[in-house]
């Protein structure tokens, strides 16, 4: 059923419960789904006006709807009161003794989620609205002797596996919601509030990664090539209050002092036009814009001197097609690109000659792709960069989309290294009383 319904794989102890419960629930809603439409279809059969051409001012008289209606809501009770309460009850109530958990603030803003450990001691250092800054956005104050030693992240939440995590939520500005999917954990950051949350991870990161690996065909990928057509370019002639939004200048045009007014790239606006105009220049070199961002090279092109206009893989931006116009190119092989900058190999890879291609963990590029193919290997496995990640599920702002972050689930080794890491990148050191806030290593390398 989980599979059915499209949920990420779970990674805590307390996400079957929740999962059986959603699983519960959909199967009511079918359920009410095919009976109320099969009763709605029975009513427009069975009343249709070519049979009862009169009003009955009685209408049905049996109970049957009644009855029904009731084990309905004796259904939606069993649900709430046997499997809903009891597992809202045991997650607000039933927390973990903080002394046997990993204890972490969590503070949202606009647009990132800040992590902050307790050091060593266990104490959370004192904050001040007054030395929140881009370098400090806690306002964590270093010279608090429980602040010493804390340590800060920004979108990297690090946790131990099999070990339970208190959460303390709250945020600098507007409501966010702080979601873990693949730890089915959800609960909003309401301002003026700190609301403990706490859940146990059961597998690693690197664990869920391996469960959601895919294949990827590079044949798929490769059977899209084809010739690509480059806009040429041509002098066009200008008139003031005129624009050409869809065109682009290919030089610079300065006015009569060396001052720019239009610079290589620009777009031919009305502004710019307008400018131009104004400075007496009645005709541009320009082209229409190619529009191939989505494309990558798959050649190789030098200009006379054999300087590199552009390499196999690389992406058509406006700026590599302007190189290969100007070189006199017309038209290039090329293939849509893959979209897998967030996603890593998931074994190693060796050409014909036994020489690695990439190795496991190996982040996917455009470049990789193409080896692949000359390498004729015809699908690979891969998987997200980072399966688990902390999204924001509030509308909080236009810039809503970048608040996204990532939880890191290490082994109880790992991630001690990693605590350790970040203490020991703390400048000063612990025993100092400067101002400062720790750098962020989001993996551990085992």
């Amino acid at each position: 059923m989980e599979q059915f319904l499209g949920l990420p794989p779970d990674g805590s102890a307390h996400g079957p419960a929740i999962d059986h419960l959603i699983g519960l629930v959909h199967w009511l809603m079918l359920l009410l789904f095919v009976g109320w439409g099969t009763f709605y279809v029975f009513t427009l059969v069975r009343f249709r006006k070519s049979k009862n051409p009169k009003a009955s001012y009685t209408g049905v008289k049996s109970h049957f709807s009644s009855y029904l209606e009731v084990g309905i809501m004796l259904i939606e009770a069993i649900l709430l009161i046997t499997f809903s309460v009891p597992l809202w009850s045991k997650r607000v109530d039933a927390f973990p003794e903080e002394k046997d958990a990993v204890v972490i603030q969590v503070v949202a803003e606009q647009f990132a989620w800040n992590i902050h450990y307790p050091g060593k001691d266990g104490k959370f250092g004192k904050a001040s609205i007054n030395l929140i800054d881009g370098e400090n956005p806690l306002g964590l104050d270093r010279t608090d002797a429980d602040a010493k030693d804390d340590i800060t992240t920004i979108n990297q939440l690090n946790i131990p596996v099999n070990k339970p995590v208190i959460i303390y939520l709250s945020t600098k500005d507007v409501i966010h919601s702080f979601n873990l999917p693949a730890f089915r954990v959800k609960q909003d950051a309401i301002p003026g509030m700190r609301i403990p949350v706490w859940f146990t991870a059961t597998k690693t990161t690197d664990e869920i990664r391996e469960e959601v690996k895919k294949t990827f065909s590079v044949t798929d990928a490769m059977s899209k090539v084809r010739k690509v057509p480059l806009p040429q370019m041509s002098m066009m002639q200008i008139t003031k209050g005129s624009g050409m939004d869809n065109m682009m200048v290919m030089q610079d045009y300065p006015d009569s002092t060396g001052s720019a007014i239009v610079s290589k790239g620009d777009h031919l606006t009305a502004d710019n036009v307008g400018k131009l105009a104004d400075a007496g220049i009645k005709q541009v070199s320009a082209r229409m814009i190619a529009g191939l961002d989505k494309f990558v090279s798959l050649e190789d092109f030098k200009d006379s001197t054999s300087n590199a206009l552009v390499a196999k893989s690389d992406q058509l931006t406006e700026d590599a097609v302007s190189k290969l116009v100007l070189a006199g190119v017309k038209e290039i092989t090329a293939r849509p690109s893959s979209n897998l900058d967030q996603y890593v190999v998931m074994q190693t890879y060796n050409d014909k000659s036994g020489n690695p291609i990439a190795q496991k963990m190996d982040p996917m590029s455009e470049d990789l792709v193409t080896k692949f193919a000359d390498a004729g290997i015809n699908e690979i496995s891969i998987a997200a960069a980072t399966p688990t990640e902390i999204a924001c599920a509030q509308l909080c702002g236009l810039g809503h989309y970048r608040m996204r972050g990532y939880i890191n689930v290490l082994t109880q080794e790992d991630y001690q290294k990693w605590y350790n890491q970040q203490e020991a990148s703390l400048v000063p050191p612990p025993d100092s009383t400067a101002h400062t806030v720790s750098t962020d290593s989001t993996t551990v390398t085992p």
